[in-house]
């Protein structure tokens, strides 16, 4: 019985064909994706990082330690969360399940070889 992540591949494949897209324009757009997901990680976890430790040191007075401790963590949040979504770590909650299934991580040699 195929899954629905099987069911939504299969999908997807019908409808790149169905507008003419080649498998390398595919490629393309998913690098691009993956891209544009590792940015936004880094920026957001950085931005909630410095933002949280504004309000903290603005609430204990402790200026400026928590904005620079939790501006750290998020940095380090940031590039961890980057590595895991590069390395198809996938980390949605609640998704454990889908995650299961075996997907190689993305190595440069791996997208020289698929070409």
């Amino acid at each position: 019985m195929p899954s629905d992540l099987d069911d939504l591949d299969r999908k997807l494949k019908q409808a790149s064909k169905a507008h003419g897209l080649t498998p390398e324009q595919v490629r393309n757009a998913e690098d691009m994706s993956m891209g544009m997901r590792a940015g936004t990680e880094l920026v957001g976890a950085v931005i909630a990082g410095g933002v949280i430790g504004y309000l903290i040191d603005q609430w204990l007075g402790s200026k400026p330690w928590g904005l620079i401790i939790l501006l750290l963590l998020g940095v380090i949040t940031g590039f961890v969360n980057v590595w895991r979504t590069t390395q198809n770590m996938g980390v949605q909650v609640g998704y454990s399940e889908l995650h299961k299934q075996k997907k190689p991580a993305k190595t440069p040699a791996d997208k020289g070889e698929s070409e």
